[in-house]
């Protein structure tokens, strides 16, 4: 199994491939924010200030009447961690 070793952070290659499949099967996840409940889409892995980073961006969705709110206020995509991702899917998967 390769290594990638980001700021003394190693991502086995194929842990990180096993992420990318599950975003893609999972790709949709409804997250509560201080200002609502909106429903994102996985976008891409980005690397922020060393950190490997999934983006996922704000979608419409009548369902969720706070979109509107959110994206005024923080905007149409946010950034999760892949431990916050885990969480998040695990907590549905449990729900």
């Amino acid at each position: 199994m390769k290594d990638i070793t980001q700021n003394n952070k190693n991502i086995k290659a194929d842990e990180r491939e096993y992420i990318k499949i599950l975003c893609n099967e999972k790709s949709d996840i409804v997250l509560k924010t201080e200002f609502g409940t909106g429903r994102y889409k996985f976008v891409e892995f980005k690397e922020l200030q060393g950190n490997i980073m999934l983006e996922f961006k704000l979608l419409k969705d009548s369902k969720y009447h706070d979109t509107k709110n959110i994206y005024e206020h923080i905007g149409g995509c946010c950034f999760l961690s892949i431990e916050q991702y885990l969480f998040c899917y695990s907590y549905c998967g449990n729900a």
